[in-house]
């Protein structure tokens, strides 16, 4: 495989692919300006990224040696899930100790990809350089945070915002505000890896709930919402800080957050010209 150096990062991609090196290594570069300047992060320093055709020779290009074998051994339990996702993904992100890999599809496969579910949660992006640029930054936005260890709800949260910095403009649909509204006060949100890909509405629930609990968080206090990714913290210290941003107690956060989120964004499209 061709490879590039990005700053602290490495592109790999096959030489039939030097157009989309060129378009992924300009997102890198791109993203990591956007992902310091929002969040004072930097790129980790065992952090890979490949022009990604088939998904399980990303994995395994991607994994170190020590890692292969338990790949092999532990084929079962993840390659059909995987392969499940694969229609759908733009960009995969996956870590093996301390080492961050990423893998972003090149523009034709991405042309190919089934959007029934992204088109439900994401504005449209008609130029597909754009669209790869956007699932770079996204995946490497998860690449950056990754030793934090955050809770799939916040880690997608924070990570569709990175890409509406990215962008310049918000990537995800205004009118996803209604899933929020759709059920009663719920619980703590799910895991991702629980949730079924068969679930589409659960899908989509998770990644719009995420993301607008992340953005009303930086609209709050963007200082402290910084402050969240500067160490690693238990689920409980990460719940206590959020629901001091929010003004509210660890105990009701969740049976509140959704109300938060709609009263904001309600006012905010009342004080906004048309």
């Amino acid at each position: 495989m061709e490879q590039r150096k990005i700053g602290r990062l490495t592109l790999f991609y096959e030489p039939s692919e030097q157009e989309a090196a060129g378009i992924v290594e300009d997102a890198c570069r791109r993203s990591m300006h956007v992902i310091g300047e929002t969040w004072g992060l930097e790129a980790p320093s065992n952090c890979n990224v490949y022009v990604m055709t088939s998904l399980l020779r990303f994995i395994a290009d991607a994994a170190p040696w020590s890692w292969r074998l338990l790949l092999a051994v532990t084929l079962p339990l993840w390659f059909f899930r995987a392969r499940r996702l694969w229609p759908y993904v733009g960009g995969w992100m996956q870590r093996y100790g301390g080492r961050a890999a990423v893998g972003v599809k090149p523009p034709r496969l991405i042309q190919a990809a089934d959007k029934s579910i992204g088109e439900l949660i994401y504005t449209r992006e008609d130029d597909v350089a754009e669209k790869v640029g956007q699932i770079t930054c996204h995946e490497l936005t998860h690449a950056f945070m990754a030793r934090l260890r955050l809770p799939s709800w916040l880690n997608e949260g924070l990570a569709q915002l990175t890409v509406d910095r990215f962008a310049g403009r918000a990537t995800v649909r205004q009118d996803t505000l209604e899933v929020l509204g759709l059920q009663p006060a719920a619980s703590r949100p799910s895991q991702a890896a629980r949730i079924n890909p068969a679930d589409r509405a659960a899908i989509v629930r998770h990644y719009v709930r995420g993301y607008w609990i992340a953005r009303l968080l930086a609209e709050t206090d963007p200082q402290s919402t910084r402050e969240l990714l500067l160490a690693r913290r238990s689920r409980r210290e990460l719940e206590r800080r959020i629901a001091a941003i929010l003004g509210t107690s660890p105990s009701a956060l969740w049976s509140e957050v959704d109300r938060m989120v709609l009263s904001h964004f309600s006012q905010a499209a009342i004080r906004t010209p048309a």
